[in-house]
């Protein structure tokens, strides 16, 4: 099976499989048109185990008698149509002779257009076990009673194949373009083609064409917005003149609109219509009440092919008999983008709400076209407000501080979260822009009280101001202002589980880069209980980037790896939106040493923010890439990418500075260790000076792998005053390296491996071995044996050439047949009897075989080329 074929399907290409060796009646793939249901089956009928025959329900064919099977009827006797039991009996030996003995098995697509006969001849070849069937359907509940008998009675097993997630769709699309595609690109493609693989596959190709997507450094980008696509278009067009007519209007309804009330949608359309459009995956109907879209439907696709015409008379229908204002806040954004399209009126309360919730999914152009629309007259502090949200989102602080100035000799308006919403936002904006002085204007919000505001509201305020004077004082990097009633705010159950994440999220970022990230990481428990019960997607999308850093500050690479994968693809995409996923990522596997996975990350990154960086992450970007080609040997790339740095536009947050500059001095100083590793303890001293016992561990952790004996010293010293499990690592690496001593060392390498920083526990682990190197005691055994494996382990994860994959090619062919020989269940014996050589022979070439693959011996071996 072609690799491109399996993308997003090896699951259920291997499920079926197992179907099929199980031999009972086969499976029946359902979904909608496009999804893939019929090239995933003839890929699962491929086995030349089977004699495949290939049966094509239509609606034509379905009109006729055996009008799927005519082909077939044709080599028969004439005059068998009349006769059913005759025609089963024919049938059934013509297959079995030209089967010549192998297994039949009947590949049903469209089984829904089965006419009554073919079904009935269908179910009487599975029941009697003549054939296997695998079979394709949009809606299975359509089909003839016969073929849908052999689902319910367990004859055929049920497989619902899926829209593909973003990451299938952009393997789709680096299978198609022939290279890396960046986060950008990929979402927009998977946005507008809702996962469908065909129209991922037209769309991907079309908008390459028209230069939308484009190659730039061997990365394909998204160059601007994308086009209309003609291609998608007419066969959305087709697919929506083959429905009924009911069908069809729902389907664009939902399509313009978003997502509608069940009521409004009922009032237009039978019950019947949505039942059939919901069994066949086409349309959901949500707990609350409303109807969308599925999500293998594309929205984008469907609404750029309704004509403006049609639209305009759809909205009619609707408006007539919706009222905005009954609308849930999922269901605005919509319909309000959809009013200003067909020239519709908007009132300002109803377009405020729309704009928020577009904000807080990351559709920040959305939400300004919305705020926008509304006259200047009847701009509300909420409205402008909004604006400055998502202006912000991207990126554009300095008209967002201009708007926000209108704001700020106004009064604290009743709504609290909206006013500490306001004074969030213009400390944030003061400080990445440099202005003013963002603690004074912090101070004056906290002496602004209203004299009829109820103590609740009171607490919440002082609250919300709390979370911001936190997040400024670490932003900052001026650890010893965070203010400790955090924790008065993170137990106070009265208030909402939002502002108790927040706290909370904080606290763990302060403790960790102050070197307490044992109890940093007791607290993220806490906080990953309350962020379950949040809603808000803004706190939300803030507590989570800053679980990040604290991850990052506390060493748990492992960990902030499976967080920045679940955000991009899972729980909150917004968190990491645009290419700050990316980037995240690299920053993961550059400080981990995984040299390779950060640049396949990073060059996507970088390739996009050269075209477009709102979120000022280039300069992060390319410093994280030149410190991965640093790590690779790679000393020209990593000088000329750091010579090239972009200055950043805005102030970073202090962590995240100490990270840069951390990656950006160890490249540019690559080849000369003792400047390097001089400036490494001068860095260290300074973050120190400052109380950032995080960043500052890391630079003399830097500095000792290069090889300062002093830096080593001064690392145990720091790591012996700061607790968790990463500073147990830093001491134990910094005194072993000091004292010579193995177990420290040992120990510092497996502790390393746990948080998956694989540079030093590999690093540990070489060190541990060349002091056990030529002593014979039993502890000094140990210890290597130890060492031993977690060099072996690291070194594989280290570099994309390290991999077993790649090592097993630098085996000569017949060293490539003893290793696999010998990761198996045979002897030694056996091997070199069936090789006709001498055990001794065989284990000197297991000697070279070893040392070439980095493995400690035959167990090893067989671990992980069976893992390969």
């Amino acid at each position: 099976m072609p690799h491109c074929l399996l993308i997003g399907r090896a699951k259920v290409f291997a499920l079926l499989g197992e179907v099929l060796q199980a031999g009972q009646g086969g499976a029946v793939v359902v979904g909608p048109e496009g999804i893939g249901k019929t090239v995933l089956v003839q890929a699962a009928a491929a086995d030349p185990a089977f004699y495949a025959v290939t049966i094509r329900g239509s609606r034509e064919s379905g009109k006729t008698p055996f009008g799927a099977l005519a082909w077939l009827i044709a080599d028969l006797p004439e005059g068998l149509n009349s006769r059913p039991a005759h025609l089963l009996h024919e049938l059934e030996q013509l297959l079995l002779e030209r089967a010549a003995g192998k297994r039949i098995l009947l590949l049903l697509d469209g089984a829904e257009h089965l006419d009554e006969l073919t079904a009935m001849v269908v179910s009487q070849l599975v029941r009697r076990s003549i054939v296997m069937v695998l079979a394709t359907a949009e809606n299975l509940f359509q089909s003839a009673a016969e073929f849908h008998a052999l689902w319910t009675e367990g004859l055929l097993f049920r497989v619902d194949l899926a829209a593909f997630t973003l990451d299938d769709t952009r393997q789709l699309m680096q299978s198609i373009l022939q290279g890396p595609v960046s986060s950008a690109a990929a979402r927009a493609v998977q946005r507008h083609a809702g996962g469908n693989p065909r129209l991922v596959t037209l769309l991907t190709r079309e908008q390459a064409d028209e230069g939308v997507l484009a190659e730039q450094n061997g990365v394909w980008v998204l160059a601007k917005p994308l086009v209309s696509s003609r291609q998608v278009a007419e066969v959305m067009t087709v697919r929506l003149k083959r429905r009924p007519a009911g069908e069809r209007s729902v389907i664009q309804l939902l399509a313009l609109s978003g997502e509608l009330p069940l009521s409004v949608v009922l009032q237009l359309v039978p019950a019947e219509t949505v039942d059939s459009l919901e069994e066949e995956r086409l349309v959901e109907v949500t707990g609350s009440g409303t109807i969308h879209l599925g999500p293998e439907t594309s929205a984008e696709a469907i609404a750029a092919s309704i004509p403006p015409g049609r639209s305009r008379e759809l909205w009619e229908e609707v408006s007539a008999i919706l009222d905005p204002e009954s609308l849930p806040s999922s269901a605005l954004p919509g319909y309000c983008r959809w009013t200003l399209a067909c020239d519709g009126a908007l009132d300002p309360g109803s377009a405020q709400r729309a704009a928020a919730h577009a904000t807080a999914a990351g559709r920040f152009g959305q939400a300004l076209q919305l705020v926008r629309s509304i006259e200047a007259g009847q701009r509300t502090q909420a409205v402008v407000l909004e604006e400055v949200r998502a202006l912000t989102g991207q990126g554009e602080y300095s008209e967002a501080l201009e708007t926000l100035e209108t704001l700020v000799e106004a009064e604290c308006p009743g709504d609290v979260d909206s006013w500490a919403d306001l004074i969030r936002h213009q400390v944030l904006l003061l400080r990445r822009l440099g202005r003013g002085n963002p603690a004074e204007v912090l101070r004056q919000a906290r002496l602004v009280v209203l004299p009829d505001e109820p103590e609740a509201a009171r607490r919440r305020r002082a609250a919300l101001l709390m979370l911001v004077h936190g997040a400024l004082a670490i932003d900052s990097g001026r650890l010893a202002d965070v203010p400790p009633e955090l924790t008065d705010v993170r137990s106070d159950q009265a208030l909402p589980s939002a502002v108790r994440a927040g706290a909370g999220a904080l606290q763990a970022q302060a403790l960790a880069l102050s070197g307490q990230a044992g109890q940093a990481m007791k607290l993220l428990d806490a906080v990953t209980e309350d962020v379950r019960t949040v809603s808000a997607p803004g706190i939300l999308d803030t507590v989570y980037v800053r679980v990040f850093q604290t991850l990052i500050a506390a060493g748990e690479y492992a960990r902030a790896a499976e967080l920045t994968n679940d955000l991009m693809f899972g729980r909150s995409p917004r968190a990491f939106c645009c290419n700050s996923g990316e980037v995240a990522y690299g920053m993961v596997h550059a400080l981990s040493g995984r040299a390779d996975r950060a640049l396949g990350s990073l060059s996507c990154a970088m390739s996009q923010l050269q075209l477009e960086d709102s979120g000022d992450l280039l300069p992060m970007a390319q410093s994280l890439a030149a410190y991965a080609h640093a790590l690779l040997d790679n000393t020209d790339e990593a000088a000329r990418l750091s010579e090239d740095t972009a200055e950043h536009r805005y102030r970073q947050p202090a962590q995240l500075e100490s990270v840069e500059q951390l990656m950006r001095v160890q490249a540019t100083l690559a080849g000369d260790p003792q400047r390097l590793c001089a400036q490494l303890r001068s860095m260290a001293r300074s973050c120190l000076d400052e109380s950032m016992v995080a960043p500052a561990l890391e630079c003399l952790a830097a500095a000792a792998r290069h090889g300062d004996a002093k830096a080593a010293v001064e690392l145990a010293e720091a790591a012996a005053l700061a607790d968790g499990r990463w500073a147990r690592a830093l001491y134990c690496f910094g005194a072993g390296l000091d004292a010579n001593d193995s177990a420290l060392l040992v120990e510092a390498a497996d502790t390393a491996l746990e948080l998956g920083n694989v540079l030093l526990a590999n690093t540990a682990a070489r060190a541990a071995l060349r002091i056990v190197d030529g002593r014979a005691g039993s502890a000094d055994r140990a210890h290597a044996r130890d060492a031993l494996r977690i060099e072996h382990l690291s070194f594989r994860e280290l570099r994309a050439s390290n991999t077993i994959t790649e090592r097993m090619k630098t085996l000569t062919p017949f060293e490539a047949e003893i290793a696999l020989r010998a990761a198996g269940q045979a002897t030694r014996a056996e091997i070199s009897g069936a090789l006709k050589l001498s055990p001794r022979t065989i284990d000197w070439h297991l000697g070279k075989i070893f040392d070439k693959l980095h493995v400690s011996g035959r167990s090893e071996l067989g671990e992980v080329l069976g893992q390969n």
